[in-house]
C-alpha cells in the first residue's frame, strides 16, 4: 500500500503542489486572510490549480520521459521507469484538468479563465517555449504570475505591481538556478537531457541569476516601503523583512553552487532546515504586522 501511494505521489507530483501557495499571496499581503470567505476562494483556486497542474505534470512526464532517464534523478520518476498504458495516462490527464477546471469555476468565472491561460502556456511550454534559450525559463516564471493572479481574481484583492514584479523575478531566479544546476551535473549529456542546455554557459547563467536575484530583493524592498504597506500596517517596520528575503537568496545560492542542489526548488526547501526556519520565520513576521 506505501509503494501505490509513493507512486501515485510521485506521479501526480505533489510536493510541486506547494508552488500554488502562491495563490494565497494577494489575500494574505492584503491583510484579509482572516476572512472565512476570501480564504475559502483562495484554498478552493488552489484544489483546482493543483488538480489542473498534476494533469499537465503527467503530461510533461509523458512526453519527457525518454530524455529523464538520462537524468540521476528524473529517471526515477514513475514513467521513466516504468510503462504506463497511454489510454489510462490520458484518462488521467484528461480528468484531472477537467476536475481541476470544475473547481476552480465554484470560484468564479474569472479564476476559471485564468485557470485554462494557465493550460495554454504550459502547453506552450512543452510544445515551444522549452526547446527556446530564455524563453524557456520566462514561461515557467509566468506559471507564478498566473498563480498570483488567480489568487488576486479568487480574493478580489489586487497586489502591488512591486510584489508582483518580485515574484515574477523570484520564479526567474529559481528557474535559471535549475538551469544551473542541469548544466552542472549532466556536463556532456546536458543537451541530450535538454536541448536548450546547449544554449547556455555556467558564466551566462551565473550573470542572469545574480540580475535575478539582485532585483527580486530591490523590488520587494521597494514594495515593503511603498504607500499602501506603510499604511496598513503603520510604520515602516515591514522594511525589515527584506533581511529574511535577502538571506533566503544567500542561502539557496549557496545550495546551488555547494550543495550541488537545486534541481526541485519545492524539494530543497522542504529538506534544507535553515532555509525553511527562514521562511516560517518571514511569514511569522509579515503575519504579525499585518495582523496584529
Amino acid at each position: 500500500m506505501k509503494e501505490k501511494i509513493k507512486f501515485v505521489s510521485e506521479l501526480l507530483r505533489v510536493k510541486q503542489w506547494v508552488k500554488n501557495t502562491f495563490i494565497f499571496f494577494p489575500a494574505l499581503f492584503g491583510g484579509q486572510l482572516q476572512e472565512f470567505s476570501l480564504l475559502l476562494n483562495c484554498l478552493i483556486a488552489y484544489v483546482g490549480f493543483c488538480l489542473v497542474s498534476s494533469g499537465l505534470y503527467i503530461l510533461n512526464d509523458y512526453l519527457d520521459r525518454d530524455k529523464d532517464r538520462l537524468h540521476p534523478k528524473k529517471a526515477q520518476r514513475p514513467l521513466a521507469r516504468s510503462k504506463i498504458d497511454r489510454n489510462v495516462l490520458t484518462s488521467l490527464i484528461i480528468g484531472l484538468i477537467a476536475i481541476g477546471l470544475v473547481i476552480c469555476n465554484q470560484v468564479n468565472q474569472s479564476v476559471l479563465t485564468i485557470a485554462v491561460i494557465y493550460i495554454f502556456i504550459h502547453l506552450g511550454y512543452n510544445f515551444y517555449a522549452k526547446r527556446v534559450v530564455l524563453l524557456d525559463v520566462a514561461f515557467i516564471a509566468a506559471g507564478f504570475q498566473i498563480r498570483i493572479w488567480a489568487g488576486a481574481l479568487a480574493s478580489s484583492i489586487f497586489p502591488s505591481v512591486w510584489l508582483q514584479m518580485c515574484v515574477f523575478l523570484l520564479a526567474l531566479f529559481l528557474g535559471f538556478t535549475k538551469r544551473r544546476y542541469e548544466l552542472s551535473t549532466l556536463k556532456d549529456k546536458a543537451s541530450e537531457h535538454r536541448s536548450v542546455l546547449s544554449h547556455y554557459t555556467s558564466y551566462l547563467l551565473d550573470q542572469i541569476i545574480i540580475i535575478c536575484s539582485t532585483l527580486a530583493i530591490t523590488f520587494y524592498g521597494l514594495y515593503t516601503i511603498s504607500f499602501d504597506i506603510v499604511h496598513r500596517v503603520g510604520n515602516q517596520n515591514m522594511v525589515y523583512s527584506v533581511a529574511f528575503v535577502i538571506y533566503g537568496i544567500f542561502r539557496y545560492l549557496y545550495l546551488v553552487h555547494v550543495k550541488k542542489l537545486g534541481d526541485e526548488p519545492g524539494e530543497v526547501l522542504a529538506t534544507d532546515t535553515p532555509l525553511l526556519i527562514n521562511v516560517l520565520l518571514w511569514i511569522f513576521y509579515v503575519g504579525f504586522l499585518l495582523y496584529n
